[in-house]
């Protein structure tokens, strides 16, 4: 008799357990995002260890996983810094990229109960408050005092904004809650495009410049990605919820013309040369989905396109597992396409919202 083959997601799944993560920050918490998604007992029980482990290696500073501080590369494929830029990201600074992995110390606590999950999450909350911020408040994505420079990166919004919010929920704090949105909404004010709607990259504050400015596939999909999971966690009196309403529903009307008719998006959404790469096709999938649900977006208008973009995925699902035609890191107009634990996670993330 004929046995059942496993799903895409299912080997998806199966691959994302297979590999080691530990010790790395933002790819760590969007892999154990994805396995809290897929919600398996094998996955939950692997999120588990990667938790446990970032708690358990929490710096000094509150920052997880053993504590990142370490020098940004700066990849031979990229091209898309200036020299200027290169000269400056060569120091060693800490980053907020470790929040990524609140998000899943949060879930653990909501399923046990236990403190040394919130009080990690606490210490990770305090990390962030206490870099030195722009003029108008926006939270660096290094430390300043180490970097030399003050500067603010899309990837920012989904590393911090989504664990503010649901920190805010968990400790019952309305100041995380406002950090929250309004985290992203300045971020937006610098990063968003004001012809097009979409988001650049990377601002400088001083002097004022973009040492990365394009339209790249996966940046747009943090800032999307993480208004819909504020969106979700954001009370709905909130004074500013409306603002975030309004920015999520703008940049997704932006994003949906530029969908390939493969499905795909390409990995500079504005231009069609360029490949198509399945992070930033997962990502937009994930927030149409949420955004429907939560009754913000049209469902007529964005659920076909949302099938359309996790379908054309599922086309390349190997049969290993792994999610192929992702853009490596840091991403950017030169980027090789490869697999990587967040294409892993975010597939099995749009795959859940999609049920």
């Amino acid at each position: 008799m004929p046995t059942d083959e496993p799903t895409p997601v299912q080997r998806a799944a199966s691959y994302l357990r297979s590999l080691d993560i530990d010790g790395q920050s933002w790819i760590a918490g969007v892999a154990i995002n994805g396995l809290l998604a897929e919600g398996g007992d094998e996955s939950v029980e692997r999120a588990k260890h990667f938790v446990d482990t970032a708690v358990a290696t929490q710096n000094d500073a509150g920052q997880l996983s053993y504590g990142p501080s370490y020098p940004i590369e700066v990849f031979s494929h990229g091209r898309e810094y200036e020299a200027s830029w290169e000269l400056t990201v060569k120091k060693c600074m800490n980053t907020n990229n470790s929040t990524a992995i609140g998000h899943g110390v949060l879930d653990f606590y909501d399923r046990t109960g236990e403190d040394r999950y919130l009080d990690a999450a606490e210490r990770a909350y305090e990390s962030l408050l206490s870099f030195e911020r722009t003029e108008d408040g926006g939270i660096p994505h290094h430390d300043p005092e180490l970097a030399g420079i003050k500067s603010l990166w899309i990837d920012s919004v989904y590393m911090m904004c989504p664990f503010l919010a649901r920190y805010g929920e968990a400790a019952g704090d309305d100041d995380a809650f406002d950090e929250a949105v309004d985290q992203i909404l300045i971020h937006a004010a610098h990063l968003r495009d004001g012809h097009t709607g979409l988001f650049r990259h990377i601002w400088v504050e001083q002097p004022n410049h973009y040492p990365q400015g394009a339209f790249w596939a996966r940046g747009n999909g943090w800032a999307a990605a993480a208004s819909a999971d504020v969106l979700e966690r954001l009370p709905e009196d909130h004074p500013k919820r409306d603002d975030l309403i309004d920015l999520f529903r703008s940049h997704c009307e932006a994003l949906l013309p530029l969908q390939d008719g493969s499905g795909f998006w390409h990995n500079l959404v504005d231009d069609p040369h360029t490949p198509l790469e399945s992070s930033g096709t997962l990502m937009f999938a994930y927030a149409f989905a949420r955004g429907i649900d939560l009754g913000i977006l049209d469902e007529e208008t964005y659920r076909q396109p949302a099938e359309d973009g996790l379908a054309a995925v599922s086309r390349v699902v190997g049969e290993d597992g792994a999610v192929n035609r992702v853009a490596g890191p840091p991403g950017g107009p030169e980027a090789p396409l490869t697999d990587t634990p967040y294409g892993q996670g975010w597939f099995l993330m749009a795959a859940a919202a999609l049920d």
